[in-house]
């Protein structure tokens, strides 16, 4: 055997695997499918130049090469039909184009046009040379199908951005020009170029290449690919070599049976076996792989299950800890979260964690995080092995997707998250759902992959809805507490009159018998002037509760903050006792006059000093109150203290209706407070730091003539 058959016979016997291994893995996808043609064409190459060089006879070698050229002329259409399907191209045209020309070539093969004659090369095989009137047209047509493939492989490198394409797509590059290079210098000897066709041998590279790239980006299963083509191999080696072994070992007794006709036997038994072949290799891959998976095929179907009943679940909080605790339990990893979207601080936050001791329960991700970025760019699953190979094979220039690359890596890595599984609503990172190893130590298997994917197309939809339930719920919330603030304030401005009289009434006699008998008895006194003051008080609750009820719009005109400032103190002072409290105020001179009602303006700062000094109680503190103008259009008040401060949990509700920590509050001191100062057009804010104090920030327009 010759080097030339030699290097067929290895091109023949790697693309057939390959083909057998991509095609049953999964025969359903098209790629699949259009890559298994593709190279099933080139191992009929393969086993045409294995003939070739084992063919002493011309006219033999004359029809072994138009026979091979049948394969060898349809190889550039079919790889660029399969680049278009890989690429999700739309080039149709061009396509049609390559058809039509591969149907004149397949007429002209079987002409002296294409292949008029061959001659001895080397002292060993014969070569279809000189070549006819078509055979050059060809090989153009053929290069510049070629270059074409690879031009839209090398565009589709550019615009994607999954790191599982990527990489494949530089394998495949990688792969098919080293074999369209090794397999061109076959083309040499046909004009007159007498160079071996060493470059033959670099044919079997690229089947090598890209089942290495299938296999180690899990793009097949490993163990699925092995067993299906294991078994294919069993078949294949089954179909050829029993029907060999008869011919070599049995050719006399063939012959004594059919005389010249004696290959008969051996090709008739082989038709046989091949037509028996498909039976023996399904029924033994379904017995085979039912073994293989059925450990794990019974935990996709309790992730599949799971999928369906999580739209039954209407609290967003124990749906995320349904989803973890059944991913986690059912695959067997070593820690699972999930990230939820939280829209009011625009950040993803984790909802629910198994094996908190990996991930901290206030871990968070912003939305400008790369990580969040890249899931955005994708729309794919985040593998950390695929990432680290991406790394090690970019030079790690300092561009902006090298570091974004880097910066992911490194989160997973430092939180040992082996895979990230984005969920989409309407192209929006609703969620994404983070998975440690699996204890088994296996790796994540490509079914596994699409199970994950199918999961979170679910869990969005799941999500979603409890999200839509809770915001009922709020919304139904909202609504009764609307109503009872309607009855409120109907009840308000019926009772106010009636409550009002008898309390002036009260608080009039306590003022005359204080005035009578006042020095008499100190405890009569004690008990008058407590009446009185109750009656003040309770006096002002109901106007409170009828300015909450009906509130006045307010007639706005220029006030001087200022002044305002210096009253609402003095005010303040008859109510509390401000000697405990260190006042510093900041009013810079030429302060514009700000947009408002000084007498409702008034009201708030006197409510936000009384507060701060409550708040620091006996103990006493600082009260900063300081102005700035921060542009033309807007003046700032802010009214800080140094007391406890506001809990975390509590910050939130401060400004709700009749909400309040105080004994004897009634909680609509601040909620009147932020109505006030929306009334006039402003805006109030509130910071609070535990045991440092609170600021309240209060912003109003300047006023304009």
């Amino acid at each position: 055997m010759n080097l030339f058959a030699l290097s067929g016979l290895l091109i023949g016997i790697s693309c057939t695997i390959m083909a057998g291994l991509v095609f049953f893995t999964n025969r359903a996808a098209r790629i699949n499918r259009r890559w298994a043609v593709f190279c099933f064409s080139v191992s009929l190459w393969g086993f045409g130049a294995l003939l070739i060089g084992l063919t002493t006879d011309p006219h033999l070698a004359l029809l072994w090469w138009r026979l091979t050229h049948l394969a060898v002329i349809l190889i550039p259409v079919l790889f660029y039909r399969f680049v278009l399907a890989f690429t999700d191209s739309r080039n149709s045209k061009t396509l049609a184009f390559s058809y039509g020309a591969s149907v004149f070539f397949l007429l002209a093969d079987a002409t002296a046009w294409f292949i008029p004659d061959v001659r001895k090369v080397f002292g060993e095989f014969y070569y279809d040379s000189p070549p006819g009137l078509v055979y050059g047209p060809f090989i153009v047509f053929f290069t510049v199908v070629v270059i074409l493939s690879h031009v839209e492989l090398w565009r589709h490198l550019r615009r994607t951005r999954q790191p599982t394409q990527r990489i494949l797509v530089r394998w495949l590059l990688i792969g098919t020009v080293l074999g369209y290079l090794g397999g061109a210098t076959c083309f040499l000897p046909v004009f007159g170029i007498d160079l071996y066709p060493y470059g033959n041998f670099t044919v079997p590279l690229f089947p090598i290449i890209m089942t290495y790239a299938f296999l180690r980006y899990r793009l097949m299963d490993i163990n699925l690919a092995l067993m299906r083509g294991l078994t294919f191999m069993s078949t294949y080696l089954l179909v050829v070599g029993i029907p060999f072994i008869v011919g070599h070992n049995y050719q006399d007794v063939c012959q004594a049976v059919l005389g010249d006709w004696w290959w008969m036997i051996p090709v008739g038994l082989m038709g046989l076996l091949a037509s028996a072949s498909p039976i023996l290799f399904l029924s033994v891959v379904r017995r085979m792989e039912h073994r293989l998976w059925q450990e794990q095929r019974r935990y996709h179907r309790t992730l599949i299950t799971a999928a369906s009943g999580m739209t039954r679940i209407k609290e967003v909080q124990k749906l995320c800890q349904l989803i973890v605790h059944v991913v986690n339990r059912t695959v067997g990893l070593t820690h699972t979260g999930v990230f939820l979207y939280d829209p009011k601080e625009q950040r993803y936050q984790l909802k629910a964690v198994r094996y908190r001791q990996t991930m901290p329960q206030e871990l968070v991700v912003e939305a400008t995080d790369p990580l969040i970025q890249m899931l955005q760019e994708t729309q794919d699953l985040l593998i950390l092995e695929e990432l680290e190979d991406e790394l090690e094979g970019k030079n790690l220039q300092p561009d902006s997707h090298s570091k974004k690359l880097s910066w992911v890596y490194d989160w997973m890595r430092h939180l040992e998250v082996k895979l990230v599984v984005p969920s989409f609503s309407s192209e929006r990172l609703l969620a994404f759902l983070v998975l440690g190893s699996k204890r088994s130590g296996n790796g994540y298997t490509t079914d596994d992959i699409g199970i994950f994917s199918a999961l979170a197309n679910q869990a969005v939809l799941a999500i979603e809805n409890a999200m839509y339930f809770e915001e009922v719920r709020k919304n139904e919330d909202h609504m009764i507490q609307s109503e009872k603030l309607a009855s409120l304030g109907q009840l308000a401005s019926g009772m106010a009159h009636e409550i009002h009289n008898p309390l002036t009434i009260i608080s009039g006699e306590a003022q005359l018998y204080l005035e009578r008998f006042k020095g008499k008895d100190t405890e009569v006194d004690e008990v008058l002037i407590s009446i009185i003051e109750e009656c003040h008080r309770a006096a002002d609750i109901t106007r409170r509760i009828l300015r909450f009820a009906k509130p006045a719009p307010p007639e706005l005109a220029p006030v001087d903050l200022k002044a305002t400032i210096e009253e609402s103190l003095t005010l303040a002072g008859y109510q509390v006792k401000m000697d405990r409290c260190e006042r510093i105020v900041h009013v810079p001179e030429n302060l514009p006059p700000v947009r408002s009602n000084q007498n409702q303006l008034q009201e708030v700062i006197l409510n936000l000093v009384i507060n701060a000094c409550q708040a620091m109680g006996e103990q006493g503190g600082k009260i900063e109150l300081s102005v700035a103008s921060p542009d033309a259009d807007e003046v700032e008040l802010k009214v800080a203290d140094t007391g406890p401060g506001i809990a975390p949990g509590i910050i939130k509700k401060i400004f709700d209706p009749f909400y309040t920590t105080k004994q004897t509050g009634t909680g609509l001191g601040l909620f009147v407070t932020q109505r006030i100062i929306r009334s006039h057009g402003g805006s109030i804010a509130v910071e609070s730091q535990q045991g440092q104090g609170t600021c309240f920030t209060i912003r109003l327009p300047v006023w304009r003539d």
